[in-house]
């Protein structure tokens, strides 16, 4: 009886961590979906009517859930 509980518990353990493991990259997969992800930086970047203080080191280009991408200017310390 007590093997039979302790392959039980094994079971259980392994269908639980399967199951962590799936609801994980389900996770990872909704939080890309929902946020920016950076895809590359430029030197250079034009359009757009906003003034930038000073002069930016370079732009992270970053693709929005809706396929756009944009530049966002980054500056050194």
């Amino acid at each position: 009886m007590a093997d039979s509980d302790s392959q039980q518990g094994l079971q259980n353990l392994n269908v639980t961590q399967q199951s962590g493991v799936r609801y994980l990259g389900l996770l990872i997969q909704a939080i890309r979906a929902v946020f920016p992800q950076q895809t590359g930086t430029a030197t250079t970047a034009t359009g757009g009517g906003a003034t930038l203080p000073g002069s930016p080191v370079g732009f992270i280009v970053v693709s929005l859930p809706n396929g756009t991408s944009v530049k966002v200017p980054y500056y050194g310390g």
